[in-house]
């Protein structure tokens, strides 16, 4: 049996498929690595120790079988799920589900805000409304740099 690889012409090529299939998994670790999650795993864990480790495993496992389906739905249909609902259910459903969706995504945003604002209280020393102040500083000029650089990496 031979194992045939595909060489590209250059390696930068090679790199931005290989960032195009890593995409996926660098969004899922977002919601394992934010700063809220830090302090809620740290205080949780003083708290009760091990005792709540089993959450740990059933929410990775859970976790998991979403991406694996969530894969497989895109790779057998082409749509993700967002495209599923609106394309297979009357619109109040998709409005409901449009609506549920917006406010998970501004409940995690939020924790993820308050997180960023108390690691800058903890690493600087400054107080909390100084730290969501440098949190909301540091989002727009990431957003900018984002919005201004985007032109400089499409050729």
């Amino acid at each position: 049996m031979t194992n045939y690889r595909v060489e590209s012409s250059s390696g930068r090529a090679a790199r931005k498929m290989r960032l195009a299939l890593m995409g996926p998994a660098f969004i899922a670790a977002i919601g394992y690595i934010d700063p809220g999650n830090f302090a809620t795993n740290i205080q949780a864990g003083a708290s009760f120790g091990y005792q709540l480790l089993w959450v740990v495993v059933w929410a990775n496992l859970m976790a998991m079988l979403i991406q694996i389906l969530s894969a497989k739905l895109g790779i057998a249909t082409g749509k993700n799920l967002a495209e599923q609902i609106r394309d297979h259910y009357p619109r109040p459903v998709v409005w409901f589900y449009w609506v549920q969706a917006e406010i998970i995504a501004m409940a995690t945003d939020l924790a993820e805000f308050i997180g960023a604002a108390i690691g800058f209280k903890l690493i600087l020393g400054v107080s909390l409304l100084q730290g969501a102040v440098l949190t909301g500083i540091a989002t727009f000029l990431i957003l900018m740099l984002q919005r201004r650089g985007q032109n400089r990496w499409r050729k």
